[in-house]
């Protein structure tokens, strides 16, 4: 248990750090606008540490799992967005990635749970 929130954790301080650099690579106006932009797409990442270390430090192990799932999946969708597909709408696929990082996090959360559920139950 110990070693899934080590890496959790890692996992989605080493997200939110790659998502600053984003930030920085799409060269905002203003130190401002820096900072806004930076807490808005910063903003999934704190909100799975709130849930994580709300229970004490002792979050399901699936809930770990999703919290690197998402925080690997932000980073490509952002990679993507900015880097490897660039259009148009890149901007605004950038501003929606913290609301699709929280509806995944909704979705997979409750999953996680009912197939964890599902698992512990089949055992002999």
């Amino acid at each position: 248990m110990h070693r899934i929130r080590t890496v959790g954790f890692l996992a989605i301080a080493a997200a939110a750090g790659t998502t600053v650099w984003f930030v920085s690579a799409l060269k905002p106006t203003s130190p401002a606008a820096f900072l806004f932009f930076a807490a808005w797409l910063v903003s999934p990442y704190a909100a799975m540490v709130a849930v994580l270390v709300a229970r004490k430090g002792v979050a399901p192990v699936h809930w770990h799992v999703v919290a690197v799932a998402v925080s690997i999946g932000g980073v490509l969708y952002l990679a993507n967005a900015i880097f490897w597909h660039t259009d148009a709408q890149g901007a605004l696929a950038v501003v929606m990635a913290p609301l699709l990082q929280g509806m995944a996090l909704a979705v997979l959360l409750p999953l996680s749970g009912w197939a964890f559920r599902r698992t512990q139950n089949r055992q002999p």
